[in-house]
């Protein structure tokens, strides 16, 4: 049977389940990649642990030199302390790149992206089978479908990371050279830096959820849109955590080529962002877009059950 007359049979098979309509609202609604979002934050975490480790080893010699100038009262004790700090934090910064080079976020990024893909062509197989009763080739997005989208999330996410330790170190010159210019004891000194350090982590750990939403949101969109999918329905994940914009969005039917703006609330009303959005792509957005399939016009090589 040639592919013509295969899919012919194919779309014979599907019409069955739309019931004599043009359009099939998924069956399914995929789910959120919770698993993979809580391993990137445990690649983040380990990765910063990497920079408190450099950190903890340098603190001593700091706060002793920190006492030192605070017992001297030389007007040039700033300075001397400054000279010190800078050399503090360059031994930090090397052993901080000796233990980053063997830790290899840029691969273990790859793996969390190659994870991501894994689970969303699960997903989307899934939606398909369960409304359209009918399997995707297994091989069909084992190919370069979603190399580009893949590629791309992993340079910017190495960049995002990357970021955290370099505004940590920053900042750490700061709340040393104000501190030490504005009295503050050291023991509060270093409780800042500490501080500082947690505020970071915390960072890293935000980070998972918005970014392996996003390469979710994007896979999918790459996945839809190839299969010829026009339209969603949103899907929030229906619980205390969806902000107010997008529980108003549940439900509601898109476009791929023209998705919805994003809005807050404020004391006189709703204010538009100007950001338009689809699920998963607004700031650590846990939606999902249920397909809505259109006969005749699924694109994706599909087999008989």
């Amino acid at each position: 049977m040639d592919e013509r007359l295969r899919q012919e049979a194919i779309q014979g098979l599907i019409r069955k389940k739309f019931h004599g309509h043009d359009i099939l609202i998924s069956k399914y609604t995929p789910v959120f990649p919770a698993g993979i979002e809580r391993e990137y934050a445990r690649v983040s975490r380990q990765y910063m642990r990497l920079l408190k480790e450099s950190i903890e080893e340098e603190m001593p010699v700091l706060k002793e030199q920190i006492m030192k100038e605070r017992g001297t009262y030389r007007a040039d004790g700033i300075n001397d302390l400054l000279i010190l700090l800078e050399k503090v934090l360059d031994r930090i910064h090397k052993k901080f790149a000796e233990k980053e080079q063997g830790y290899g976020l840029r691969r273990k990024l790859e793996a969390l992206a190659n994870m991501t893909r894994k689970l969303t062509i699960r997903e989307w197989k899934k939606a398909v089978d369960k409304t359209l009763g009918i399997n995707i080739m297994e091989d069909y997005y084992m190919g370069e479908l979603f190399q580009t989208a893949m590629d791309r999330w992993v340079d910017e996410n190495v960049s995002l990371i990357k970021t955290i330790p370099a505004d940590t170190l920053g900042d750490m010159r700061m709340i040393v050279k104000e501190g030490f210019l504005n009295g503050k004891s050291t023991t509060r000194i270093m409780k800042e830096i500490q501080h500082k350090y947690g505020v970071e982590a915390a960072r890293a750990r935000l980070l998972a959820r918005d970014q392996v939403g996003k390469l979710n949101a994007s896979i999918t969109e790459v996945q839809q849109r190839d299969a010829g999918i026009e339209e969603y329905i949103w899907d929030d994940c229906g619980d205390s955590r969806v902000r107010d914009c997008h529980k108003e969005l549940n439900g509601q039917r898109f476009r791929w080529d023209d998705p919805p703006e994003m809005w807050y609330m404020t004391r006189s009303g709703k204010k538009m962002t100007g950001r338009h959005c689809h699920p998963g792509q607004d700031i650590q957005c846990r939606c999902r877009p249920k397909p809505i399939f259109k006969f005749g016009v699924f694109n994706a090589p599909i087999t008989k059950k």
